[in-house]
């Protein structure tokens, strides 16, 4: 009996592997770096879609154009948002209301016209 206990303790232990970058011994833009992904997706702390991972670069979260959250345009979010990350989603510290009124538009680069 101890030993099946035991057994379905470790089971859900390792199914709930939150990983708080606020308490990682490295600062955070490495810490982050080394998780997030590209197609992880973005929720809001309330758990809300907010975009898919497109590219991120250390400072910075770009989100996909594509993402029906994105409205065709690439969205730009600092990855001192990212609160958590639990396997492939990131959690970020603000709702999806808050991210999606405070995310950047990202410019066209030069050549990129739209036709």
């Amino acid at each position: 009996m101890r030993r099946a206990i035991t057994t379905a303790c470790l089971i859900i232990a390792s199914s709930c592997a939150l990983v708080p970058l606020a308490h990682a011994q490295e600062p955070a833009a490495k810490t982050t770096n080394s998780v997030v992904r590209e197609h992880m997706e973005v929720v809001g702390s309330d758990k809300i879609h907010v975009g898919t991972v497109d590219k991120y670069d250390g400072r910075d979260i770009k989100l996909t154009k594509n993402d029906p959250a994105a409205d065709g345009q690439h969205h730009t979010i600092p990855s001192s948002w990212v609160g958590t990350l639990n396997g492939d989603t990131v959690i970020l510290t603000k709702t999806a209301r808050e991210t999606m009124a405070e995310w950047k538009a990202s410019e066209r680069p030069e050549g990129d016209a739209k036709k």
